[in-house]
């Protein structure tokens, strides 16, 4: 199988930035498409949870891709959680074994201008925002967008397309 020239994300949340930084490492031209303005120049309604929980693997991903030094002052160890039973008790339940294992709560807007940033910052990643996949040709191997403002169309060929739009 050749090795695609470019390869093309849909999808800038979390995963699409994180995604693209690995490839960059690796060699690979990428693309990413979303299809809302930049977080980081425009207020956009979480439509999310705010925070976000960050596991043992989470952390692992963001070491391998350089960000966790950047990342570790905002996160918040969290040890367990509470349960409330139907006759108004209280119970802590751990996450862990001992107070060692935690699990990480991060804002997840922050996390993700961050994870932005770092891919844009390997000059190997480009992020088109404001361009919504409106499919695409397989046969063909192009995939359209549309710009959510101008409401232009956009073809683009690649061999390679992956979603990580969630």
């Amino acid at each position: 199988m050749p090795v695609p020239e470019k390869i093309v994300l849909i999808g800038a949340g979390l995963t699409g930035p994180l995604l693209a930084t690995y490839l960059a490492k690796r060699g690979f031209n990428v693309e990413i498409f979303e299809r809302r303005p930049d977080m980081r120049k425009t207020p956009i309604n979480a439509g999310r949870s705010i925070n976000l929980a960050v596991s043992l693997r989470g952390i692992h991903a963001l070491k391998e891709v350089g960000l966790f030094n950047n990342i570790k002052n905002i996160l918040i160890p969290m040890k367990g959680r509470i349960i409330h039973d139907l006759n108004g008790s209280t119970r802590f339940l751990p996450y862990g074994q001992d107070d060692k294992e935690v699990i990480n709560s991060v804002s997840r807007s922050e996390l993700n201008m961050r994870l932005i940033n770092l891919a844009e910052k390997t000059d190997k990643v480009t992020i088109h925002f404001i361009q919504r996949c409106l499919g695409m040709d397989f046969k063909k191997k192009i995939i359209s967008f549309i710009n959510e403002t101008s409401k232009e169309k956009i073809y683009l060929e690649s061999d390679c397309v992956i979603g990580t739009d969630g």
